[in-house]
């Protein structure tokens, strides 16, 4: 009951972001808000945070995110806004030499003048033990525009995906 709780109130709160359509040029595509930034440049702004992912730096990647971001770990149960948490789960997914980063499905939507949304599924090799391995975590990130003009994640929920359905599922 409570997950299709949050699958409702998630489903509510993305149908209150109003996408607008150009439909006079009858593309379908998204415009962004008022005084928002182009999808081009969400997709761009987006682009370069999960470029740094596979960087080999701890601390590039941390400067994608705001202070206080609540950031969700796939391998830790509690969410944290405490930077130095953050910088050593950081540094542990940095251990494992992340490379071929593919963020594939990706969505990106500007919801207003300072908000972005991305979510998706991302794939990469990672060293686990003596083999690298395809790993798999699904994401949503919301970068906020900060006072000084840059872009930085303030909320990231980061998941494994569901393995495959076994007999009776």
């Amino acid at each position: 009951m409570r997950k299709l709780i949050l699958i409702s109130a998630a489903v509510a709160f993305l149908g209150a972001c109003e996408v607008r359509r150009d439909e006079a040029a009858g593309t379908g595509q998204r415009v962004a808000p008022a005084g928002a930034v182009s999808q081009d440049e969400a997709e761009k702004i987006v682009g370069a945070a999960h470029a740094a992912f596979t960087s080999g730096d701890a601390f590039q990647i941390m400067e994608h995110y705001a202070p206080g971001a609540s950031v969700f770990d796939p391998a830790h149960i509690d969410a944290t806004t405490d930077r130095a948490t953050q910088t050593k789960w950081t540094a542990d997914f940095v251990a494992m030499k992340p490379s071929d980063l593919v963020t594939q499905p990706r969505e990106v939507r500007v919801l207003d003048a300072d908000t972005i949304v991305a979510s998706g599924i991302a794939a990469f090799l990672a060293q686990m033990g003596p083999n690298r391995q395809r790993l798999r975590v699904r994401y949503s990130q919301v970068f906020e525009r900060q006072s000084d003009g840059r872009w930085l994640i303030v909320h990231e929920h980061m998941s494994m995906p569901p393995g495959p359905a076994g007999p009776g599922a």
